[in-house]
Parts: structure tokens; C-alpha cells; sequence
């Protein structure tokens, strides 16, 4: 037997050694199945003697493939290559810098992100004079845009099947989009799907060649595939038996991503002979704590039955807490840190918390630091965000790509170039129909009638193209142009921002040294800097954690999958927080919100801790917050809860030590006081009629069209009966 087979549980080595049929793993939170892919390619290659070129492993981040590569490379000692380890979008980068003709591309096409996308629509509603800086509606209309092309409707469509008004005027936008990536060589992250997609469907010849390409294929993280991909993978195997997915439907948390839960529930009807084999040992939780996850979730209908178990059948009984309100939430958590860190030897980097919206962050950073507690906001601007990586990119584009947006960014930093100057040259560019990257490198009689300044910046443009034609370094031509375009004078070395954006030049010069020592000029047909330039793109979304020493994180729980640690505390278990309220009213999407607890309790390792805001007024909920319809779908017997002692004035709870009180008791059943079609006023909202009573609150229609439909808390005080 391989040494990487050892000490391998009887269903990882199932998984690991069936290589003939179509193979569905259920890996289960916990169950290793990292570890099962990583070794499954090694011995693909070992036992099945499959060159590591004609393997292919798909996955959903850029984290992920790094991890999966990293491993894959210690187990293969001995191989002079590696298996293409990939994100969905990297391949299709891949699959494009190949056959780029067949996707009506030029070669080296540009990969635009999101605030260049942001850009482009503000551009074309100023042309369009649709201009509504007020609202910016950017964001909003890329949205519609990205979900009309994901189910492949065109412009045409939408404006014939529509008679709403504004659907017409973003549908205008979506043309005039389009046509300008077109024009400009620009593709999109929706692109890179599609235009793969619709290759492989029309275009047997370049189908077959990349079929014949690979002699196996393996998924992670399935449960996240939409219908795109999945026809991708479908397509690339073939019929043929090469094919391994693993992955958890009861992890399926990005519907809105365009994740289909069935894809993964359906496999065996989708290939014929296909096998499935479920992962179900943790080796992470504690099994009070899988206890109380396995009976959670199997209140969803819509799944593939499995219970996890582990080895560590000790462990301490999850704790829920009742709060009285947000800000007593914070303060329970910040004490119960403090407490485990002194008296039990924990680390602060051992704890979690996690919340089901980014806005129920804000009390925990306060009283955090009010508590000196050392923590870190996961979701804050990330490496790629900053300003001086911002800057340095943009003068990387404007040598590389030449784009009008980029030379907009480095107008705002070159030394002596302000608005004004900014402006006079655009619009010379656009009089004398040629790019700014022409007319500041090759049209000096125009640029000296608007500014002497500009010598410094026009030639190391000139300079560093000399540099980028002759594919030298990335490092090399990004050291340059900071030097000689003035950037890095600008930067006051006595200051801490200063200082800071050094040392994130340097961590970017880190990056780009890797890169260039990863390029192999013999094979690639892309220039160094442009595939370094799509590569970043690529990396945008799918940036890694930055590991923050001793800091307890903050992040939600979608930031949280594929993560673990010691202690975890799940806030914000409360009504209309926590499943959301819009989730309420649709099977799938009430699924899915347990889906996402259900990962939240299984990031847990030794503690966890569940808390609510019981009796606090909340604009979320429209009411007072209550306890979340997940705490009643929780065995009792699997918990233990420390409820609130409601006081009935300020001298009371000032007369007792308040630390939010303990009650074990089951709260009492509420009694609505009305029936459906009883009529109901709300301070807020208006008359209403009740349409319908659920565990703990009812759904009000208001007369009034602009608010709809809300459920509302019984216990709040915000409505009455008429």
C-alpha cells in the first residue's frame, strides 16, 4: 500500500481508489475530504499511471486550489508536473488563451472587475443621458446584467418581454455594455463561463480537443456547481466513467451565486452507473456539538440523509443565550472571551463569532474595544482594495493595456497633473482620435501646449513599454514605472500610511517575484504582463484570509465555510434576522437559511454558543426581536439555555448584579390574540389585514402597496388589533 493511503478510514479509501465509474462523495463537515481529493490525484498518477497533465481538479477558490496544490506536490515527490489545479474561472481563462478565435476574442483579451465594470456603466449612462449619480444605480443594473447573461436572455429579449420602464432603460445599457466589451477586448467574470460554455456547445472540433485533454476529472465543493459549470463538466467527461465530485448538499449556502442544490442530489440520474459514497466521520466537532447539528438539519426535506459521528465523543453541551438586547448580546460574548482566555488557556485567536448579517458586527467591534479585546472585521478592505495596490495596477494597465480608465486613476497621483490638466488631455485624446497611452508617449507637440509637467510620466510610459514588448520581468516594469512616473517620491516616508503603503508595494513585488519565477516563456503564448494582469483579476474575488495573529475574527457565515476553530459563537439568532425574513416565505430559501446554520455549527471544534436579542426594538424586524424559529427547531435535550430576567424599571436591574440573567425554563407558547383576516393597525405601517399566523409573529398585507407584506414579532408593541 502507498504511504498516502495509510490511516485512511474504510469509506476515504472507497473514494480514493474507485476510478472507473462516475463517483459522488458525500463528505460530510469535517470528514476530511480535502485530504480525499489530494490523495486520490496522487494515486491516479501512481496506480493508474495517468500523466499528471491529463488530470484536471476544479474548484471554487483560488485558497482552495492553492491548498489542493500544495498538498498534491508533497505526495508526488518524484513528478516533474503537477495536475492542472484550477478555479472554474482560471480554467476557462485557460480554455480562452487557447482558442480565443472560436470565442470571437482577440488574443491577450483583458479580464475587467468589478469597479471597472462600475466604470463602464457609469460611462454609458452619461452617454445615454440616463446619468443618476444620486441613486448610483451601477451595482444594481451589473446585477440584472450579470442574471440576464447567466440564463443566456439578450438585450433584445428583455426589451421585448418587459413593460416596465426602467427593465427597458437597463436592458438599453446592457447593448451599449456588451458592445463596448466587444470593442474594447474586454471580457467580464460572466464571460469566462459563458463564452466557454457557448464554445463547447457549438463547437464540436474545440469540444473534443479539450475532452481529449483530460483522462480525469474531479469537482470539489459540488454542492456550489450552477447549471453552467455543471454542463462544463458534463461536456469535458464525456459519457466516460473519469469523474469524481465531492461535495455536501447540506452545505449548498449560495443559491444567489446561482448554486442549484439539486445538480449534487440528482448526479446518479445524470450518469449512468454513477456511485455514491458518504463521508460521515468528523474529525473536527466534538459530538455534543454534531449532536445538535444532525437533529437540526433534518428538518430539511430537500437532502441526502447522513449523520456524522466522531471519535471525541467528550465535549461540553452547547450553551444558548438569551439577551436583552444587542448591546447586552456584546457584552455576554466579550466577558465569556475574557473568562476562557484566563482561566482555560485559550488563545483570542481561538474564537469565532459569527453573524448571519454584516450590520450585527457593529456592537461586537464596539464593546470589543472598549473590553481591549484584540479582533480582526473580516470583510474590510482586503489586500487587493487598497489605494497603493489600486495605484501600482493602473500603472501596470496603462503600459499594458492602454485603457482610458486606468490613466484616469494614475492622473489622480501623478505629481503636477490635477483635474484640469486630467481633463485637457482626454479630451485632446478623443479630438485627435488616438489613446492617452499615444498621445503622452508619441504626441509631445500636443501634450506641451497643455502642460510642461508631463515629461516624468510620458516617458516612463514610453520606457516601461519597451520593456513590457520585450517580456521582461513584472516585478522589473512595476519597479520601474513607481520610480520614474514620481509615484514613490510621492510617498512620505514619516508617516504611518506611508510607511504602510511600502510595505504593501513590497508585499506586491512579492507576488508579482513568484509569478515571474512560475512563467515559462517557452510554453505561454500570453505576455508576462498581461497574463500577470488577468491572473489578478482573477484573484479579485477570490482573495485569501490574511492570518491575523491572536485576534479573535468577526466575519459572517458565509465568509465562515471552509474555515474551523476551538470556539465559535453564533449571534444573532433572532426573528427576522436570522433566518431573514425574506427567506420566510419560500421553502428553498427558509432550506437554505438552515443550510447556513447548519454550517455554523459545524465550524465549531470544542465550544460553541448560540445567542439571541429577546424584547429590543428592531427596524430589522419592524418590532421587538425575538427568539429565531431555529432555536425552537433545536432538541432541547441538546442544549442548555440561560434565559433573561426581564426587569420592569432601571432601578430594579440597577439594585441586582446584572449579568443578563439565568432562568431555565422553555419559553410559554405565545398567544397571537387574532385570526386570520382579523384587521390590524401598526404605528408604522399602517391598517392590515392578518393573513397569516406562524410560530412567533404574523404576516400582516397593509393596505398600503409600499409596504407590502411583513412579518411581524406578536410580542412587539408596534401593532394592535382594531
Amino acid at each position: 500500500m502507498y504511504d498516502f493511503l495509510k490511516d485512511l478510514n474504510d469509506q476515504q479509501l472507497e473514494s480514493i481508489i474507485t476510478t472507473d465509474v462516475p463517483l459522488r462523495i458525500i463528505a460530510g463537515a469535517g470528514s476530511g475530504k480535502t485530504r480525499v481529493i489530494t490523495n486520490k490525484i496522487a494515486y491516479l498518477v501512481e496506480q493508474e499511471k495517468i500523466n499528471p497533465y491529463k488530470i484536471l481538479a476544479v474548484t471554487f477558490t483560488n485558497k482552495a486550489a492553492n491548498e489542493m496544490k500544495s498538498r498534491v506536490q508533497k505526495i508526488l515527490k518524484n513528478s516533474l508536473s503537477v495536475p492542472y489545479i484550477l478555479t472554474f474561472h482560471s480554467f476557462c481563462v485557460r480554455v480562452l488563451r487557447e482558442d480565443y478565435e472560436f470565442a470571437n476574442l482577440k488574443k491577450d483579451f483583458i479580464i475587467i472587475d468589478t469597479s471597472e465594470q462600475q466604470k463602464i456603466i457609469r460611462k454609458i449612462l452619461k452617454d445615454l443621458n440616463l446619468d443618476d449619480s444620486k441613486n448610483k444605480p451601477e451595482r444594481k443594473i451589473l446585477s440584472r446584467i450579470s442574471n440576464w447573461k447567466s440564463s443566456f436572455t439578450s438585450w433584445e429579449e428583455v426589451i421585448d418581454n418587459t413593460f416596465n420602464s426602467q427593465e427597458k432603460s437597463y436592458a438599453k445599457v446592457y447593448r451599449y455594455y456588451e458592445d463596448y466589451l466587444i470593442d474594447k477586448n474586454f471580457v467580464d467574470f460572466d464571460d469566462l463561463l459563458l463564452k466557454v460554455h457557448k464554445m463547447f456547445k457549438t463547437n464540436m472540433n474545440v469540444r473534443k480537443k479539450w475532452i481529449q485533454r483530460f483522462d480525469y476529472i474531479l469537482v470539489d465543493e459540488f454542492q456550489d456547481t450552477n447549471n453552467v459549470q455543471f454542463d462544463l463538466i458534463k461536456w469535458l467527461t464525456d459519457k466516460r466513467g473519469c469523474l469524481t465530485v465531492v461535495g455536501d448538499p447540506d452545505q449548498t449556502i449560495y443559491s444567489w451565486r446561482g448554486a442549484r442544490v439539486h445538480i449534487i442530489l440528482n448526479f446518479e440520474k445524470e450518469f449512468e452507473r454513477a456511485k455514491t459514497v458518504k463521508l460521515i466521520k468528523n474529525y473536527r466537532s466534538t459530538q455534543p456539538i454534531l449532536d445538535l447539528a444532525n437533529n437540526f438539519i433534518q428538518n430539511n426535506k430537500n437532502r441526502e440523509q447522513k449523520d456524522i459521528f466522531t471519535d471525541k465523543k467528550e465535549g461540553d453541551i452547547v450553551e444558548v443565550k438569551e439577551c436583552a438586547s444587542k448591546y447586552f448580546e456584546a457584552k455576554f460574548i466579550a466577558k465569556k472571551i475574557k473568562q476562557l482566555v484566563e482561566e482555560n488557556n485559550y488563545k483570542y485567536s481561538d474564537f469565532f463569532v459569527l453573524y448571519r448579517m454584516n450590520a450585527w458586527s457593529v456592537e461586537f467591534e464596539k464593546e470589543f474595544s472598549n473590553s481591549k479585546i484584540p479582533y480582526e472585521l473580516v470583510g474590510g478592505f482586503e489586500f487587493r482594495e487598497r489605494k497603493v495596490i489600486k495605484d501600482v495596477t493602473a500603472l501596470l494597465k496603462a503600459v499594458a493595456i492602454q485603457d482610458d480608465f486606468s490613466f484616469e486613476r494614475v492622473f489622480s497621483f501623478v505629481p503636477k497633473v490635477g483635474t484640469v490638466t486630467s481633463e485637457k488631455l482626454f479630451n485632446c485624446a478623443y479630438e485627435n482620435n488616438i489613446n492617452m497611452f499615444e498621445l503622452l508617449t508619441k504626441r509631445e507637440d500636443l501634450t506641451i501646449m497643455i502642460s510642461k509637467n508631463l515629461y516624468e510620466i510620458s516617458n516612463a510610459l514610453r520606457e516601461a513599454h519597451k520593456k513590457f514588448l520585450n517580456n521582461e520581468n513584472v516585478v522589473d516594469i512595476a519597479n520601474f514605472l513607481i520610480k520614474e512616473s514620481g509615484y514613490k517620491q510621492k510617498l512620505d516616508l514619516k508617516d504611518k500610511e506611508g510607511i504602510d503603503a511600502i510595505e504593501n508595494i513590497e508585499a506586491y513585488f512579492d507576488q508579482m517575484k513568484k509569478f515571474d519565477d512560475e512563467y515559462d516563456k517557452n510554453q505561454e503564448q500570453s505576455n508576462r504582463l498581461v497574463k500577470f494582469l488577468q491572473e489578478e483579476t482573477l484573484n479579485i474575488n477570490n482573495e485569501n484570509l490574511m492570518v491575523v495573529p491572536n485576534k479573535v475574527t468577526l466575519m459572517t457565515i458565509h465568509a465562515a465555510k471552509g474555515l474551523e476553530n476551538k470556539v465559535v459563537f453564533i449571534v444573532g439568532l433572532s426573528s427576522d434576522v436570522f433566518p431573514s425574513r425574506m427567506s420566510m416565505f419560500s421553502k428553498e430559501g427558509l432550506e437554505e437559511e438552515r443550510r447556513a446554520f447548519y454550517v455554523a455549527i459545524t465550524r465549531a471544534q470544542e465550544k460553541l454558543f448560540i445567542s439571541y436579542v429577546m424584547g429590543e426594538y428592531s427596524y430589522i424586524a419592524s418590532g421587538q426581536l425575538g427568539p429565531s424559529r431555529f432555536i425552537g427547531e433545536l432538541d432541547p435535550n441538546l442544549y442548555s439555555i440561560e434565559k433573561n430576567i426581564f426587569f420592569h424599571s432601571a432601578t430594579e436591574m440597577s439594585s441586582k448584579k446584572y449579568d443578563s440573567g439565568v432562568v431555565n425554563q422553555k419559553p410559554e407558547k405565545i398567544d397571537p390574540g387574532v385570526k386570520v383576516g382579523d384587521i390590524v393597525e401598526h404605528f408604522m405601517f399602517g391598517d392590515g389585514v392578518v393573513s397569516k399566523i406562524l410560530d412567533k409573529y404574523i404576516q400582516i398585507a397593509f393596505s398600503n402597496p409600499a409596504y407590502g407584506s411583513k412579518a411581524i414579532p406578536i410580542n412587539s408593541n408596534a401593532w394592535n388589533k382594531k
